[in-house]
């Protein structure tokens, strides 16, 4: 690799937050101490937040050759390829960067996506499945776990780059010898001695690899720590008869899992009825089903929501605990607390009990009302379904509670309210849960007998709906604001697929993030301000939202 008439070209992929940059660097003043001149660029993505973040460096042989530097990867060029996660990683290998004789330096460890971090998104990427094909793409091949090597090593994960960048070292893949990786660390001045120490762990990578494959440190998928559910023969049947296809019958059994474990078989079986009636419904129309596989997915989720129950089987599953000792590393005879705050607000506190519910407090409910007045009402006085202002949030009392699970008397407290877990069926909460779902589900039914798209388009604003407390309410007033946009659409007249199109692009901000709600709110109310006639005329009730 040390031609004298091409560099050393080296690309870095990691994830924000990670250290990519801070790893680019030693690699950087390792060069310059090698005697190599060094040039490099870092193309960052979301920084801190997660996101893809790259690095790409060129090694000259002498100065005046920096010139020639290239600041973008070229595509079957890169020499070394560094993975600081397995995705990234493998999303480099996708974009073909690696050269033909190019070596692969990796962690397999994952940060997970959001999608992967949903139960029903079709599960993650691991190092079981792809670890051939790195094996295969790559002249050289160092890959492992540093961030589980850190633990073997008795350092937290932060320890994870030093480790790899001490595999590096050893591996002789760079024409730099150790102490120039030594020096580098040493150079930048970051945490020097707890660096050193990981890397000189790293350089004996060889020595403890088999160790690492012996242990049982992947991290396990959610799934596997769930029951497998014992259905009624009934149950199992129809679930089996509505599997048509392999990606639909995943799912199901995803959901079996899923909603057996958060309430039982007869709560299982209210998600196949109403997945059966979508499911009839389409039938014969598409033969992809694409409304009734995405119906599934997100109903499995919107019925397992959160509540007080929910809260008190996670915070109590033994699971938990046993991960927290793994995570921080204690043995078996220590002793550690574990303290969790709460912070319920009255409907949360209240949502378990089988109470009435009034007008203020069924959301879907007074939507409905809304929705009848504005029709009495005619085209120009349709309003926007306002969403729920900060102060009217910060007017809903609230308790903060402090409570040491790993007590017997907190965790018994906390466990105590698995004895609601019968009676969720009959609660408040679910009542008003699902009056939203039944809302939903009506709006996918309308809109299958009105256009394809636009039903596929309501079949995916069902997972707008998310999160609890005042982030589930919030979104839950975005959704009926997205279904009153799409009716005022359609009153007006517009061409299917304009109606569609706005409508995605209505999904795709309520879906952007924490502010997601209001921006989508905003681009609806001035969507409908720009239309002509009629629905130029907003009512008051849609002003800009607080």
């Amino acid at each position: 690799m040390a031609n004298e008439q091409v560099p050393i070209t080296v690309l870095v992929a990691a994830v924000g937050g990670q250290g990519g940059q801070l790893f680019s660097q030693w690699l950087f003043d390792a060069a310059k101490i090698a005697g190599f001149a060094p040039v490099g660029v870092g193309l960052p993505g979301l920084s801190q937040r997660e996101g893809a973040t790259v690095y790409y460096l060129e090694f000259f042989a002498r100065p005046e050759e920096t010139a020639f530097f290239s600041p973008f990867p070229e595509k079957g060029r890169v020499q070394v390829l560094i993975g600081l996660e397995l995705l990234e990683l493998l999303r480099a290998l996708r974009e073909g960067y690696l050269a033909d004789d190019g070596a692969i330096v990796g962690s397999t460890h994952r940060v997970l996506t959001a999608d992967e971090k949903l139960p029903l998104k079709g599960g993650f990427i691991t190092a079981e499945q792809v670890l051939p094909l790195l094996q295969q793409m790559g002249r050289r091949c160092v890959v492992f776990d540093a961030v589980q090597a850190a633990g073997l090593a008795g350092l937290s994960e932060r320890a994870a780059n030093a480790i790899l960048f001490g595999a590096l070292a050893a591996s002789g893949i760079l024409p730099f010898p150790p102490d120039a990786f030594r020096r580098a660390i040493e150079h930048y001045g970051v945490a020097v001695a707890f660096n050193l120490r990981a890397f000189e762990f790293g350089m004996r990578f060889r020595e403890w690899q088999a160790q690492l494959r012996a242990s049982d440190g992947a991290a396990a998928d959610e799934w596997a720590s769930l029951p497998e559910p014992k259905l009624p023969t009934d149950i199992q049947r129809r679930m089996e008869t509505l599997s048509v296809d392999d990606e639909l019958a995943m799912t199901l059994r995803y959901a079996a899992r899923w909603l057996c474990h958060y309430q039982d078989a007869r709560y299982f079986a209210r998600y196949l009825d109403k997945v059966q009636a979508i499911y009839e419904q389409e039938r014969g129309r598409d033969g992809d089903l694409l409304v009734t596989k995405e119906v599934a997915r997100i109903l499995a989720l919107r019925m397992a929501y959160e509540d007080a129950v929910r809260v008190a089987q996670l915070k109590t599953e033994r699971q938990r605990f046993a991960r927290l000792r793994k995570e921080h590393r204690l043995s078996d005879d220590t002793v550690y607390r574990v303290v969790d705050f709460f912070s319920p607000d009255w409907d949360e506190l209240t949502g378990l009990l089988p109470l009435r519910m009034t007008n203020d407090q069924c959301g879907n409910d007074q939507w409905r009302n809304d929705q009848c007045a504005n029709d009495q009402c005619g085209n120009d006085q349709w309003a926007m379904p306002l969403l729920p202002s900060q102060a009217e949030e910060l007017r809903r009392p609230a308790l903060q509670l402090r409570v040491e699970t790993s007590s017997l008397s907190g965790y018994l407290l906390v466990r105590a309210l698995l004895l609601f877990k019968p009676l969720r069926p009959y609660s408040r909460r679910f009542r008003k849960e699902w009056a939203a779902i039944e809302a939903w589900l009506e709006a996918v039914r309308e809109a299958m007998d009105v256009d394809r798209d636009l039903a596929f388009l309501v079949a995916r604003s069902g997972e707008m709906v998310r999160g609890y407390g005042r982030t589930r309410r919030k979104t839950l007033a975005a959704w009926h604001a997205f279904m009153a946009f799409l009716k005022t659409l359609q009153r007006q007249g517009l061409p299917m697929a304009e109606i569609v199109s706005l409508g995605e692009q209505f999904l795709a901000l309520a879906m952007s993030g924490p502010q997601g709600a209001e921006q989508a709110w905003r681009f609806a109310v001035e969507t409908l301000r720009s239309l002509p006639s009629s629905v130029n005329s907003l009512s008051p009730k849609s002003g800009e939202p607080p």
